[in-house]
């Protein structure tokens, strides 16, 4: 992004345009809409520190005095130091910068620590991959021994390095003819040899052995590309293979933790508040690369970090607000462990009015107090809409508080559910609609409301949140509103319930070539802590996205799962119920995706050779694992993701409806030789921004492994 790297001269890029004449706004009109809350239906605890912020070594705003009790009071629990690219420039024992980069005063490690105490933030430290050596990031984790370091990142976006041909990172590992002149730093001096996936991977273990040598408990995490986003499964002739699937491939089992980037770049406000849709499909994606070229056996036990984010658009006004929102509870609620926003301060950029607001262009939370062509921000730390929208997350959760699912009849009305530590219910109605109001109904299942609601609501353009009394049956939402709705429930009655049982695990997945609903699934989990009265049993729910199923009910911590689905992903949490009926809250929910038989008579390889925005292209080869030959074939499969189309097909023809495809040989590859023969096809096909490989391919009918 610009807003990272235009400090790397030493400037900071400020536009701005008159501001825009605000017209009066006709009346909202008002519409019904319903919200539907299981409380029962676990989808996990909020993390300790998952709501994050950058800062950036040029921002000499960084550490006013202003700051702490601002991230305080937004309840921003974790902090991302030195800043995106400059990460890849600066050199923290000296408090400089490479190729000329500014660093500001009062910015240095101690300085940032002195905030993030204050604030109660965790760091987040990015060590300079691109221009230091492990050495230094040793030294770095030595120096900040007495500091409770969250996470360790190995780099910025490693990747923009020159190795698809766009070259924004420093990175000194790389021949002359793609990133310049190589760059000596301290009495190391930087190789020049090829700088891709394969040459990061390596230099990844180097950094994590130099740290781990000096923290054996610190976690290091490894940058990705982000599913669905450029250079996402782009190859070339020196680079035939993905960069997220090369370097899992050489981690493995040293895959502590990974990073990605979210920048969805909508073109339009309504475009942009839909993008946090992808959010399921791009950690599902991660999850899978995870299992398939790392080879974790949990893949959801490997954090995701969301290092940087920003709504690319409407940056300082409410939609951004609204985008906020509704994009850090997606994330969590699909298991990630932290996201931060870009940035504290960043100065101005294309000034614009939306919907009666100056919009600066500044992807900071705070203005800077930039100016340009005679429009100036306002004064230096005043917060800007997406500040307010992460203190509305404080109204909603708390780390350790459990998210919940819940569903929304209205599509411009994104809604978040959260039962707090004492059982109190909380809900977050995100208003989208620009120009309506909603009149919504509130049911709840798993959850008896006691006493008077609280409402909280951050208006349209508003500078604060304001409170009132409401009801635990309906509210009234604005147009471009945040709402949310405090309900008291359990916790209240002097009773104590269970504790939450443990994290389930998922083992023994398996299934057979009997039946396409042949998978099983042994489900085991910790046991819970009993409150005022012993645990009678436990409940297993199946939780999907209109909320939660009862499957089974046991007085021990496992239960085993029959009839599963090949190729489905399945999600269940456990409910742990004591003698007089209290429940507890739920636990943790796991996900998992049931397997195809090993010892199906065939297998089938699928890869994608490329992408591009809005494209793919993908191949796919069938082995004969029987003793007879095939004489012709049709291969069947469906899409995870609906947006998933194929355009073009070669060496077979195709048929596509909704999400199922099938694939006929041609009239010259209609056999497939026994006991080891092989077919193969390709395709072009085009892509809502994910690219998920099928689960399960079925061979005339018949279930084949994956290979």
């Amino acid at each position: 992004m610009l807003g990272k790297t235009s400090a790397l001269a030493g400037t900071v890029i400020l536009a701005a345009a008159l501001l825009g004449v605000v017209q009066a706004r006709p009346a909202a009109a008002q519409n019904a809409a319903a919200v539907t809350i299981d409380a029962a239906a676990g989808l996990g605890a909020i993390p300790a520190h998952a709501i994050g912020l950058n800062t950036a070594v040029y921002d000499g705003y960084m550490n006013d005095t202003a700051i702490p009790p601002l991230l305080k009071a937004a309840g921003v629990d974790a902090l991302r130091y030195p800043g995106g690219s400059y990460s890849d420039i600066y050199n923290w024992q000296t408090q400089t910068a490479a190729a000329g980069g500014y660093v500001a005063p009062n910015t240095s490690f101690s300085d940032f620590m002195a905030t993030a105490n204050a604030a109660g933030a965790a760091p987040i430290i990015t060590v300079n991959y691109g221009t230091g050596t492990p050495s230094l990031a040793a030294a770095w984790v030595q120096a900040a021994a007495s500091d409770s370091v969250a996470y360790w990142e190995v780099g910025n976006e490693v990747y923009g390095n020159g190795t698809y041909g766009a070259n924004w990172e420093a990175d000194a590992h790389c021949e002359t003819s793609l990133n310049g002149p190589a760059v000596t730093v301290g009495s190391e001096p930087a190789q020049t040899y090829d700088c891709g996936p394969a040459q990061y991977a390596a230099n990844f273990l180097q950094y994590q052995s130099a740290i781990h040598a000096v923290n054996a408990n610190a976690k290091v995490c490894v940058v990705l590309t982000t599913p669905g986003f450029w250079p996402d499964n782009v190859t070339n002739s020196e680079y035939p293979q993905s960069w997220n699937q090369t370097v899992l491939t050489a981690l493995g089992a040293s895959t502590q933790c990974v990073i990605v980037h979210y920048y969805p770049g909508g073109s339009t406000t309504a475009g942009m508040l839909t993008d946090p849709a992808d959010i399921a499909g791009i950690v599902s994606t991660l999850h899978s690369e995870l299992s398939q070229y790392a080879g974790i056996a949990s893949p959801a036990s490997v954090p995701i970090l969301v290092t940087e984010t920003n709504s690319t658009i409407d940056m300082d006004t409410q939609p951004a607000a609204l985008f906020g929102a509704d994009m850090y509870m997606t994330w969590l609620e699909n298991g990630v462990s932290n996201v931060d926003w870009w940035n504290e301060h960043n100065g101005a950029g294309t000034v614009s009015t939306v919907d009666g607001a100056t919009d600066y262009g500044d992807q900071g939370i705070f203005s800077n107090g930039s100016n340009s062509d005679g429009a100036t921000e306002p004064a230096v730390d005043t917060p800007f809409a997406p500040y307010y929208a992460i203190e509305m997350l404080t109204k909603l959760a708390a780390p350790g508080d459990t998210m919940v699912t819940s569903t929304s009849s209205q599509a411009l009305l994104k809604v978040h559910a959260v039962r707090d530590t004492s059982g109190n219910l909380n809900v977050l109605i995100d208003n989208e609609d620009p120009s309506s109001s909603y009149t919504v109904s509130l049911s709840e299942s798993g959850f008896t409301p006691s006493g008077t609601p609280t409402v909280y609501t951050l208006a349209n353009n508003a500078t604060s949140i304001t409170s009132a009394a409401g009801s635990a049956s309906s509210v009234t939402v604005a147009p471009y509103s945040l709402t949310v709705v405090h309900i008291p429930g359990s916790g209240t009655t002097g009773v104590t319930a269970p504790g939450a049982p443990g994290q389930p695990v998922a083992s023994g997945l398996s299934s057979s070539t009997s039946s396409s609903t042949s998978g099983t699934a042994t489900l085991t989990w910790p046991a819970s802590a009993a409150g005022s009265y012993p645990i009678a049993d436990y409940k297993v729910y199946q939780v999907t996205s209109s909320g939660s199923a009862l499957v089974a009910t046991t007085t021990g911590t496992t239960t085993t799962l029959t009839g599963l689905t090949i190729g489905d992903s399945y999600t269940y949490n456990v409910v742990a119920v004591d003698s007089q009926g209290n429940a507890s809250l739920p636990s943790p929910p796991v996900t998992f995706t049931v397997p195809p038989p090993a010892s199906a008579s065939c297998a089938v390889h699928y890869s994608v050779a490329g992408s591009w925005p809005g494209g793919f292209q993908g191949g796919v080869t069938i082995t004969n694992k029987a003793s007879t030959a095939v004489n012709g074939w049709t291969l069947t499969w469906t899409w995870p993701s609906s947006g998933e189309q194929i355009t073009q097909m070669w060496n077979a023809s195709y048929t596509q409806t909704g999400t199922s495809v099938s694939a006929v040989n041609a009239s010259y590859d209609a056999a497939i030789g026994a006991s080891g023969g092989t077919a193969t096809f390709g395709f072009l096909g085009n892509d809502s921004g994910q690219t998920t490989a099928p689960a399960a391919f079925y061979l005339n009918g018949s279930i084949c492994s994956n290979n």
